[in-house]
């Protein structure tokens, strides 16, 4: 994802402010403890969110290296006890340059269909991720503004298994082994594809068990019908197709009708 205008935009005005304080102090020196903190707080905040500038289409990474240098000045200088006149040197160059090298093409930027795809699937799962699947998601975005669109799909679905293995863990492997056993009691399909006497005691066991076979126990563990257990396989279907060699082309459209369906079928009804 690129980083949010609004926030660098809130960035710049904090800029001002402190131009604006700067400014009255002359060429005395900087004293003040919240000023001092403030202008720290600014430059760390610049230099955080500037690696992610530099893959913002049409920004010119030399101008980031730049405003990188004023800020790591200013950063530096706040150390010691510099003159006002200093810092307002390097943070004017920094104001002037914000809008038009920083604002404008980033602004472009979300304007653009990757971008909008990938903030639709952040609005779409978002607020039914766990912290640790919210790194997957975060990845699938990220390969959609890069036209990555097997790969993102392979984020999402790494997102769902997650899920999965976390409700697994809460229930007890006790649970998922009595649910393995009562699953490969069953005749016919899938569950005669199920591997023979699968039963868990450990995190990295679950971590080593087929998707397919977890999918499978699922219909067991959380009640979920065979038309929800063939979505499921579908979709485990278009992940492998995603992550071996063959002409499978996905669309971004694709990559939201994939996520649209874990939302319905996993991340809103299975809960830890």
């Amino acid at each position: 994802m690129l980083p949010d205008s609004d926030a660098l935009e809130a960035l710049h005005e904090r800029i001002r402010a402190v131009l604006r304080q700067l400014n009255a102090c002359g060429s005395s020196r900087v004293t003040e403890l919240t000023t001092l903190s403030e202008l720290g707080a600014i430059a760390k905040e610049w230099l955080r969110t500037s690696a992610s500038l530099r893959a913002v289409p049409n920004v010119n990474t030399a101008n980031i290296d730049e405003i990188d240098s004023l800020m790591n000045s200013v950063l530096t200088k706040t150390t010691g006890r510099s003159r006002a006149s200093n810092y307002y040197s390097s943070l004017d160059q920094v104001n002037k340059r914000f809008i038009p090298e920083v604002l404008v093409p980033l602004i472009k930027a979300e304007g653009s269909p990757d971008q909008v795809s990938a903030r639709q699937l952040h609005t779409l799962l978002a607020p039914h991720l766990l912290p640790e699947e919210v790194h997957y998601v975060d990845e699938a975005s990220r390969c959609l503004t890069l036209q990555c669109f097997r790969a993102a799909i392979i984020m999402l679905w790494s997102a769902a298994i997650a899920r999965l293995h976390r409700a697994i863990e809460t229930l007890g492997f006790a649970a998922f082994n009595a649910a393995s056993a009562a699953a490969s009691s069953r005749g016919g399909g899938p569950f005669n594809r199920l591997t023979k006497s699968l039963s868990i005691t450990s995190l990295p066991e679950l971590q080593r068990t087929r998707d397919f076979d977890i999918i499978v126990i699922g219909m067991e563990l959380w009640k979920y019908d065979l038309q929800t257990f063939q979505e499921l396989d579908r979709l485990l279907g278009t992940r492998n197709d995603s992550a071996h060699p063959g002409t499978l082309q996905p669309t971004a459209l694709d990559v939201q009708q994939f996520a649209t369906k874990l939302q319905a079928y996993i991340f809103q009804p299975i809960r830890p």
